[in-house]
């Protein structure tokens, strides 16, 4: 087993105990309470994701070019779901900056 399977069975076994975020105000509907980055890498992964399925259905194209769009969308889904995550943590704390007040 390579080490890059190792991580990713690893990964497998991670269950994350973040509750879901759910704004409650959104001051900016078109990020949907979250963040411009977040939403500007989902538009790129998104496209990515097309590009990729179009390189797929076009018979003349090359393998290497359907590899580099893999990765590239494998890249940016693993940008979204690591700020994703990180600041869902933060943003579904509840009394974490309390102490800061007194």
């Amino acid at each position: 087993m390579t080490e890059s399977t190792e991580i990713e069975t690893k990964k497998d076994k991670i269950k994350y105990q973040v509750p879901e975020y759910n704004p409650q105000h959104i001051l900016s509907p078109e990020f949907q309470g979250t963040s411009n980055y977040e939403v500007g890498v989902a538009d790129m992964v998104k496209q990515k994701a097309e590009e990729l399925e179009k390189l797929q259905q076009n018979p003349e194209a090359k393998s290497f070019q359907i590899k580099q769009a893999q990765e590239d969308l494998k890249k940016l889904e693993t940008l979204y779901e690591n700020y994703n995550m990180g600041m869902n943590v933060f943003r579904t704390a509840k009394g974490g900056r309390d102490k800061i007040h007194d």
